[in-house]
């Protein structure tokens, strides 16, 4: 347990060895990512809502009447036509915002791979002295381990969440008194299987320039697992803040990995 705190004090600790590794400005790269992003799911959101929602409105005869009826019969079936589509796009507008709420975690893991690795890199370099030749090709390769990394976790996260949410909605109904709890039982077994999945990626990194296997590297993660759940929880709750979030996720969990392999990861691998 003491180890999920030091994995996430090594996460808060990162800004400072980023600056001192001279590469603020890669801060500059996620926040203009940011915004592209908030922008895209603006308006493809907009466009997706309107794409299911018009056609229901259509169908349910849900569109509001251009003038409010006299008769008070017709005026409440006014007021509910109006309620009825405002609460249908207002649940469709909610969920598809969770829904790319919820997957854009792993679209940062997989865009700001190159930049993941790169600070990394650098920070390894700073605190450890270990220095690696650039090469195009490997760096494209240790990029698409990334993606696949991050890929492969996201399918895993969603199968562990789905069957989380199975496991507990049927105890919930053959022991009723867990209902009580079902919800933030299942929110908190939720956030601890994400949080290892996200801190994995930021520690996968190391494993990559050490040209450990993917499977070498995840017996090598799940021994330390206290640590990258800390770094992944710290990514889990940084990415909740708007706009921010996405700023200092990319950066500070790869390099917070790199702290925590200075003290305990990278000693534990050596010994091995």
């Amino acid at each position: 347990m003491n180890k999920i705190f030091i994995g996430v004090r090594h996460c808060l600790q990162a800004h400072r060895v980023v600056v001192k590794s001279g590469i603020a400005w890669v801060y500059l790269i996620p926040f203009l990512f940011s915004m592209l992003v908030v922008g895209s799911i603006f308006s493809f959101t907009g466009y997706l809502v309107r794409s299911i929602a018009d056609p229901l409105v259509e169908m349910f005869s849900l569109a509001t009447p251009n003038s409010t009826p006299e008769a008070v019969s017709e005026k409440l079936l006014y007021f509910l036509k109006i309620a009825g589509e405002y609460a249908l796009y207002g649940i469709l507008y909610l969920f598809s915002y969770y829904l790319f709420f919820k997957l854009q975690k792993y679209v940062i893991l997989i865009a700001m791979a190159p930049l993941m690795a790169y600070v990394s890199e650098k920070a390894e370099e700073k605190l450890l002295g270990n220095t690696y030749e650039f090469k195009w090709g490997i760096f494209l390769l240790d990029i698409w381990r990334g993606v696949r990394i991050a890929l492969k976790n996201l399918f895993l996260e969603l199968i562990l969440l789905l069957l989380i949410t199975i496991v507990i909605s049927a105890l919930s109904t053959v022991f009723t008194p867990l209902a009580l709890i079902a919800v933030p039982l299942s929110a908190s077994l939720m956030f601890v299987v994400s949080s290892y999945y996200y801190g994995y990626s930021s520690f996968d990194y190391l494993n990559e320039r050490r040209r450990i296997s993917i499977s070498e590297g995840s017996r090598l993660i799940w021994d330390n697992k206290a640590l990258v759940l800390g770094n992944g929880a710290f990514f889990s709750f940084l990415i909740l803040i708007p706009f921010l979030g996405v700023i200092l996720a990319p950066i500070l969990c790869p390099v917070g990995a790199v702290i925590s392999a200075q003290k305990n990861y990278y000693e534990k691998k050596e010994t091995d």
